[in-house]
C-alpha cells in the first residue's frame, strides 16, 4: 500500500502531465508564431474587385467594294453659309492700252471664242481635281467660276475665283489660281477677260 507522500507525487505528476500535454496540443493546432497576414493577404485576392464599367467603343461601319473592306464615312452636313458664292481676287478688267490708229497690226485682237473653249477642253484637269479635293466628301451642287485676265503673249496675268463658301474654305481658290496661271492661250496681241465656268453636279 502506498504512502501518502507518494500518492501526493503521483497526483502532481498527472496533473503537470496533462497541463503539458493540453499545452502542446493548442500549440501544434493554433501556431502562434505564424501571422495572420497572408491570409488576409490570400482572401483580399480572391475576393472579387469592383467591377469596372465597360467603356463604350468606337464603331466604324465597314462596307465592301470590289471584295475590299471600306470605311463608310457620312458626308458633311452642308449649311446655306456654305452654299454662299464666294469670291476670291481682285476684280478683272481690261487695262487701258494706247492704240496707233495708223497702225493696223498694232492694237492686235482679243481671244475668239473657239480659241477659248479649245485651249480649257484640254487644260481644265487640273482645275477639276482642286474642285475635287475642295469638295472634301461633301454632296454639293453650284458653279465654280474663273475669271481670268490673258496678256497679248497668251499668258494668264490675273485670275479671280469664285465658288461656294465651303470650296474656298477647303482651298479652293488657291489651287485653281495656280492651276489657272499654267494655261497658256494662243498669243493675239491684245488681252483678253476670259470667264471658266465650271458645273458641279
Amino acid at each position: 500500500m502506498a504512502e501518502p507522500g507518494a500518492r501526493s507525487g503521483l497526483w502532481l505528476g498527472l496533473v503537470v502531465g496533462a497541463a503539458l500535454g493540453a499545452g502542446a496540443t493548442w500549440l501544434a493546432m493554433a501556431r502562434p508564431w505564424r501571422s495572420a497576414r497572408p491570409a488576409a493577404i490570400a482572401a483580399a485576392d480572391a475576393a472579387p474587385g469592383p467591377e469596372r464599367p465597360d467603356r463604350p467603343r468606337k464603331r466604324r461601319g465597314r462596307s465592301r467594294a470590289g471584295g475590299a473592306e471600306t470605311d463608310d464615312v457620312a458626308p458633311p452636313v452642308l449649311t446655306a453659309a456654305d452654299h454662299a458664292m464666294t469670291w476670291r481676287g481682285a476684280a478683272i478688267a481690261l487695262p487701258t492700252r494706247d492704240v496707233d490708229l495708223g497702225d493696223e497690226k498694232s492694237g492686235g485682237r482679243a481671244l475668239e471664242a473657239g480659241e477659248i473653249d479649245e485651249v480649257m477642253q484640254r487644260a481644265s484637269g487640273p482645275v477639276l481635281a482642286c474642285i475635287q479635293g475642295a469638295l472634301a466628301g461633301a454632296e454639293l451642287a453650284g458653279e465654280v467660276r474663273l475669271e481670268m485676265l490673258v496678256g497679248g503673249d497668251g499668258e494668264v496675268q490675273k485670275v479671280r475665283v469664285g465658288a461656294p463658301r465651303w470650296l474656298v474654305s477647303h482651298g479652293i481658290a488657291d489651287c485653281a489660281s495656280a492651276a489657272a496661271r499654267r494655261i497658256r492661250f494662243p498669243a493675239t496681241g491684245a488681252p483678253t477677260v476670259v470667264n471658266a465656268p465650271y458645273h458641279i453636279d
